[in-house]
């Protein structure tokens, strides 16, 4: 892909390093995209990372508004990275993202973000609570790799739920979809197993899991809303893996007892390497984030496509971006 005034589906402000796709929700009528920023240049930079902000009414035409997430606070000062949205009861949104606190020695944490005027229908400005992170980083998992937290659910125990991306037991540990419970949305617990690991994956990321509906079941009432649904229906467990920068996925059941995942396997396809699931697509095709729209009833999917153009190039016209959205189900 190569565009010389920016990509045709979404407004980019000048001098924009664009990346992963964060956060994507449909609020009150409005779709919201967020995604890391480097405000300073056109190039990806980790210290740097802000969380852009754009809005659309129909996911064709982007209007972009002031960042919603920098780097300000003492916990993510080195930069706000990936995350995800929730609309919490009531429907107030809630942003999870993991901050960089130290670039030295490179520590990452779970914060959340809410909006300063929830009337808003752009929501435009977002308050970090002084009380994050809401999820240090554990002592099994080195610094670097504990991050991509995602929408949360609620279970059928009442309590909220979302997945963290880690590598557990150090630099050459297991690759880990660690699970997280709350009551509050603020104050979370770890779950004693993980929803999903792989010895041979090495470290994956931006973790999505969602149901998928069965014969006979809309689609609709499964909770895409908030999350995974609870029951005996299947689910998609999407891992974005670093080693291969290639997204995968596999459908299975999800145990939200224990909240555990389990592939459907075949004879070309291994449960314990994620490397040999499906793919989301067969073009380059990274760090996926889907969102139920639920304006039209179905799973909506943005991915990190590369672009062709070299990263003179994207110095000299003053961004960078690589951008491509799905539905889930559909050929695109």
């Amino acid at each position: 892909m190569a565009w010389a005034s920016g990509p045709p589906t979404t407004s980019c402000p000048p001098r924009t390093g664009r990346t992963v796709r964060t956060g994507p929700m449909y609020h009150n009528g409005v779709y919201h995209m967020f995604y890391q920023y480097n405000p300073l240049g056109a190039m990806w930079q980790p210290g740097n990372l802000s969380w852009g902000h754009s809005v659309s009414r129909d996911l064709v035409n982007w209007d972009a508004l002031d960042t919603a997430l920098d780097p300000t606070a003492p916990f993510d000062y080195n930069g706000c990275w990936s995350g995800s949205a929730t609309i919490l009861p009531g429907g107030i949104p809630v942003l999870l993202y993991t901050g960089r606190i130290d670039a030295d020695k490179e520590v990452q944490v779970q914060n959340v973000a809410f909006p300063k005027n929830p009337a808003d229908p752009l929501l435009r400005e977002w308050v970090k609570p002084a009380y994050n992170p809401v999820i240090p980083l554990p002592a099994d998992v080195p610094g670097d790799n504990f991050r991509d937290p995602t929408t949360a659910w609620v279970g059928r125990d009442g309590l909220w739920r979302i997945a963290v991306a880690a590598k557990v037991g150090g630099p050459n540990g297991i690759a880990s979809t660690l699970i997280y419970r709350s009551k509050d949305f603020r104050h979370w617990k770890r779950n004693a197993l993980p929803l999903y690991t792989s010895r041979a994956a090495g470290m994956v990321e931006c973790p999505d899991l969602f149901p998928v509906a069965e014969p006979g079941v809309e689609e609709g009432r499964l909770g895409y809303a908030s999350g995974p649904a609870s029951g005996a229906v299947r689910h998609v467990l999407k891992l974005s893996v670093m080693n291969t920068t290639q997204d995968y996925y596999a459908v299975g059941r999800y145990d939200d007892v224990v909240d555990t995942f389990v592939p459907e396997v075949d004879a070309e396809r291994n449960a314990d390497d994620c490397r040999t699931w499906r793919r989301f697509d067969y073009g380059h095709v990274y760090a996926s984030k889907s969102f139920f729209d639920s304006s039209k009833n179905r799973r909506v999917l943005w991915a990190w496509a590369n672009e062709s153009d070299s990263q003179d190039n994207d110095i000299a016209r003053g961004w960078s971006d690589g951008s491509e959205e799905g539905v889930a189900g559909r050929r695109r």
